[in-house]
């Protein structure tokens, strides 16, 4: 695919070089959805649809993120279909030599009886006039794996985990002869992970996980059946069919769950003096722990309701003329 690059933030001709290689393989059937855009907003799916022009331009500054996913996921996959490495990390793991010989990677045909591991297969089924596209990134004894780098905050929220479920059932279901296991290994790399992170930051109520101890982690997450998988994605493609042609103000919104608001981030803040707002004197996840606070203090004091940041905004390639992404920035509601 041909974009056309600007360069607003004057990164330098060495970095712009690496970050404008796109070694993706583009399909430009108009009728075929990869897993990884499926499962994005239908706001966003249709708004891009509709306007084809917005995937195609794009500035050097916001390739970052994506190129340094591309990088370890390359490197992940180099590593994998390395077999003397591959090898030499079993014995690491107890696997006897002899039955070293039985590993095969990215096989033709499966040979029962041996370890057979696949690398990077892209695979496609077609339903309701859509092709479905997948590449996982490693199927090993039945189960998909998925390399992720990710920011520590999203590991501590779960935010993601929802769409993990969804891509890995995806692949699952377009694999079945391959990924047999009912569960999606995901494997996060942390890009902002600190040693000192470990010893600040302790789990609270509201968070899935604590701070990582390693730059490091997997976690297992179950799998829909392929039943549930199918029915999911043919109410979704027909769903984004009825979608294309309506205008935007009949679009529907997208959701606190589309958006990685999370209830935890919406606070009632209490401000015992109305006239200094510049800093609460106390934070309170429901209305009635603020109102509380201000009967402690004889009814005095203002309460507003503050609620979480939009994190997806920035992500999504049709920020620039989604009329909610607007509305969510005048109001202050984005990262």
């Amino acid at each position: 695919m041909a974009f056309e690059y600007t360069n607003k933030n004057n990164i330098s001709l060495p970095l712009a070089v690496f970050l404008m290689h796109d070694s993706y393989n583009y399909d430009g059937r108009p009728n075929v959805i990869s897993a990884t855009k499926l499962i994005k907003p239908l706001r966003s799916l249709a708004l891009l649809r509709q306007n084809p022009q917005l995937a195609k331009s794009v500035d050097v500054s916001d390739l970052i993120s994506l190129r340094m996913g591309s990088a370890i996921h390359n490197a992940c996959e180099s590593a994998w279909v390395d077999r003397a490495n591959v090898l030499e990390a079993l014995k690491v793991f107890g696997i006897a030599d002899t039955l070293l010989d039985n590993v095969c990677i990215n096989p033709k045909e499966a040979v029962p009886g041996n370890t057979n591991i696949y690398v990077e297969q892209r695979t496609e089924k077609e339903i309701n006039d859509f092709i479905i596209t997948g590449q996982y990134d490693l199927v090993l004894d039945g189960e998909v794996h998925d390399y992720k780098s990710s920011i520590c905050w999203s590991f501590i929220n779960g935010s993601g985990i929802d769409d993990y479920i969804k891509q890995g059932s995806i692949y699952k279901w377009l694999n079945p002869e391959k990924i047999t296991s009912d569960h999606v290994s995901i494997h996060y790399i942390f890009t902002d992970w600190s040693k000192l992170g470990t010893l600040k930051h302790k789990k609270q109520p509201h968070h899935k996980e604590e701070y990582p101890s390693l730059k490091v982690t997997s976690r297992r997450y179950p799998l829909w059946s392929i039943e549930e998988t199918h029915n999911w994605i043919s109410n979704r493609i027909d769903t984004l069919a009825d979608l294309l042609d309506c205008a935007q103000e009949d679009l529907p919104e997208c959701t606190n769950e589309d958006l990685w608001i999370k209830d935890a981030d919406t606070v009632y803040k209490y401000y015992k003096d109305p006239n200094k707002t510049s800093r609460s004197s106390g934070n309170f996840p429901t209305m009635d722990a603020a109102l509380q606070k201000q009967s402690e203090n004889n009814g005095q004091g203002i309460i507003k309701h503050v609620q979480g940041s939009a994190r997806r905004c920035s992500y999504c390639d049709a920020e620039e003329i989604c009329s909610q992404a607007q509305t969510l920035l005048m109001e202050g509601r984005r990262e």
